[in-house]
């Protein structure tokens, strides 16, 4: 906390952590940069889902219940064969593969490239999580022109502009997750419109350029102020 006081600026990444690093450590002003991403690396693809091919959807993430893994198999089992999820599990998942219906598919650990092929060959992207700091995985998700589906209540809610570039859901809301993935699949101008407006906003707002600009207006505010 003295460390804070003492700062001639504090950066939080989202509004989310700001407000609760006020709540929980010191109540000092904070200015709030994104997180960015290079968002030539993380791009659209090119798939194009085939009428008989199921709607794929893409989870990202560490294998913990913070994260809301123990949603996937209930919101999958409700959506039934026309849907799939491609999730990175590997061995921290598997002793849940067992309750896991036929629609779940562990694609193990991945490297960066591997993370960004899964988002270009997947539909949308599923993000049940409790706790978010950021959404980071949202981002990169959206800068590959996924429309994100994810729950409320956490920094997300900053990534994710609700009914543009994705869908949010009240947390652990099974039905609500599942009516999301539904509405996607359903309804293609939606779809492709939430594609480009995701790609767009994470290049707007979320882009390594647009992060670096906002630390070097902070310095040279810093710079510029009186000794």
């Amino acid at each position: 906390r003295r460390v804070l006081r003492r700062a001639d600026r504090v950066v939080a990444v989202s509004r989310f952590v700001a407000d609760i690093a006020r709540q929980t450590l010191c109540d000092v002003p904070m200015r709030v940069i994104y997180n960015g991403i290079d968002t030539e690396y993380f791009q659209p693809g090119n798939r194009v889902r085939q009428a008989d091919e199921p709607f794929r959807l893409l989870y990202v993430g560490s294998w913990m219940t913070r994260k809301g893994v123990d949603l996937l198999a209930p919101i999958m089992r409700e959506l039934g064969s026309e849907f799939e999820l491609h999730f990175t599990g590997g061995s921290s998942a598997g002793r849940d593969f067992a309750g896991m219906p036929a629609n779940m598919h562990d694609l193990g650990r991945l490297s960066g490239q591997q993370v960004i092929t899964a988002m270009q060959n997947a539909d949308a992207f599923l993000l049940p999580s409790r706790s978010e700091g950021f959404g980071l995985v949202a981002a990169e998700a959206m800068a590959c022109g996924l429309p994100v589906i994810a729950a409320m209540g956490t920094a997300v809610d900053e990534v994710v502009c609700p009914d543009k570039t994705g869908i949010l859901c009240p947390r652990d809301d099974i039905h609500c997750f599942a009516a999301a993935a539904r509405s996607l699949a359903s309804d293609h101008h939606l779809h492709e419109a939430m594609q480009r407006e995701a790609r767009g906003l994470a290049r707007a707002q979320f882009s390594s350029a647009a992060m670096l600009s906002a630390y070097v207006r902070l310095y040279r505010t810093l710079l510029d102020k009186p000794a």
